[in-house]
C-alpha cells in the first residue's frame, strides 16, 4: 500500500480535524483584519497549491462578495505590476504545503516590503515554518501532513480550511453547518469512488483525459489533470467546460476519457457538452449531483449541498483515479518521476 493511498483514504478524519482546528485559529486571527469595502483579496501558490487558490478565489468572492483572484506565486514578487493592486486594502492567502516553498515565501516578502499595510495570512499543512514566519498570521494544519510527495489530503485540507474561513467572514452558517456535513458524506461514498476510479484508471484502452469544471470547479479540474500528470504522465488537460467545445474538442478520439465535474450554476448546458463529446467517440462520466445523458457512469454527489459545500467531493475519486492508472502502469505513485517534495528556488 503506497502513502498516497493511505493519505487519499485519510480523508474523512483530517477533515474532521480540521473542522475542530480552524475555527480557534482563525478567531485568533480575524480582530486583526478588516475586509472593509474595496478590500481585494489574493489568493496564491505554486503548482497544486495555486490550483487550490484558483477554487479558493471563486469561493471567497462568491461567499463574502470581496473582490477576489488568484496569482501563482511567483508573479506576486516578478510581475507585482500586474497582479498585486495599487490601492485599497489587500489580504493575502498564501498556500503551501510544506510551509517552506521558495516562491511562497518570497511572494510573502514582497508585500511586506512593497504594500504597506497588507496583510498577509499563511495557510500550511506543517508549524513553525518559514512561510509562517514571513506572514502576518498562519492557518496550521499539521494533522494534514503527507508522507507522499504527491498532494491529495493536504489540497482537500487547506481548500476546506479556506472555505470554512470565508463562511465565517460572511456570517454564512448555513455553509459552516454543510461543510461539518462533509467528512460523513465521504465516507459513505468512498467505494463507490473507488469502483469508479479501479473502472476508470485501471482501464488501458482509455489513452488521454479530459477534466471539464467551471467556476470554483475549473481549479479543482486542473488538480484532477496534476494528479494524473504526476503519477502516471498520461497525457490530460482540463477546461472550462463550454470553452472546451470552443476548439478543443477537436483533440477528442475514441481513446479519450472526458469527466465533467458538474454543479448546478452550469447544469442547464452539460447535457450538450455530454452530448457533442460522446459524439466524437469519447467516454464520458460526470461526477456531481445529477445523472447527464451519454455519461456512462454518473458518480452521485449530495444535490442538497451548494456548489462551494461540495467542492471537496469531487477530489477524491480524481484522485483514486490517478493512483488507479499507476497500479496499472506498474508505477510507484509515492515518488513520481523528475519531482521533488518541495521546489526551492535560490532567494534574490
Amino acid at each position: 500500500m503506497s502513502f498516497a493511498a493511505d493519505e487519499i483514504r485519510s480523508q474523512p478524519e483530517i477533515w474532521e480535524a480540521t473542522l475542530a482546528s480552524v475555527p480557534d485559529q482563525w478567531r485568533r486571527i480575524a480582530p486583526h483584519l478588516s475586509f472593509e469595502p474595496g478590500t481585494q483579496v489574493l489568493f496564491t501558490g505554486s503548482g497544486t497549491s495555486f490550483y487550490l487558490a484558483l477554487s479558493a478565489a471563486h469561493a471567497f468572492q462568491e461567499v463574502t462578495g470581496c473582490a477576489a483572484r488568484a496569482v501563482p506565486a511567483s508573479e506576486i514578487f516578478l510581475s507585482p505590476a500586474s497582479t498585486v493592486p495599487k490601492h485599497g486594502p489587500v489580504v493575502a492567502f498564501l498556500f503551501s504545503r510544506s510551509g517552506t516553498t521558495s516562491e511562497a515565501v518570497l511572494a510573502a516578502r514582497h508585500l511586506t516590503r512593497t504594500r504597506p499595510g497588507a496583510r498577509t495570512i499563511a495557510i500550511s499543512c506543517n508549524a513553525g515554518t518559514p512561510l509562517a514566519a514571513a506572514t502576518d498570521h498562519a492557518i496550521e494544519l499539521p494533522h494534514a501532513a503527507e508522507r507522499s510527495m504527491v498532494m491529495t489530503r493536504s489540497f482537500t485540507t487547506m481548500l476546506l480550511a479556506a472555505q470554512m474561513v470565508a463562511a465565517t467572514v460572511a456570517g454564512d452558517g448555513a455553509l459552516r453547518a454543510d461543510l461539518v456535513r462533509l467528512p460523513n458524506l465521504l465516507r459513505r461514498r468512498f467505494a463507490d469512488f473507488e469502483a469508479f476510479a479501479r473502472e476508470w484508471g485501471g482501464n488501458a484502452a482509455l489513452r488521454r483525459f479530459v477534466y471539464l469544471g467551471l467556476g470554483p470547479n475549473y481549479g479543482l479540474a486542473e488538480e484532477a489533470t496534476l494528479k494524473l500528470k504526476e503519477m502516471t504522465q498520461v497525457p490530460c488537460s482540463a477546461y472550462n467546460p463550454l470553452e472546451f467545445r470552443h476548439g478543443p474538442v477537436s483533440t477528442v478520439t475514441g481513446d479519450t476519457a472526458v469527466i465533467l465535474l458538474a454543479g448546478e450554476r452550469e447544469r442547464a448546458y452539460l447535457g450538450d457538452v455530454a452530448t457533442d463529446v460522446h459524439g466524437h467517440g469519447a467516454k464520458v462520466a460526470t461526477i456531481g449531483p445529477y445523472p447527464l445523458d451519454h455519461a456512462g457512469v454518473s458518480l452521485a454527489l449530495p444535490g442538497d449541498l451548494s456548489d462551494l459545500a461540495r467542492a471537496v467531493l469531487y477530489l477524491p475519486p480524481a484522485q483514486l483515479l490517478a493512483h488507479a492508472r499507476a497500479e496499472l502502469l506498474g508505477l510507484d505513485p509515492d515518488a513520481p518521476r523528475l519531482l521533488n517534495p518541495v521546489v526551492t528556488l535560490d532567494a534574490r
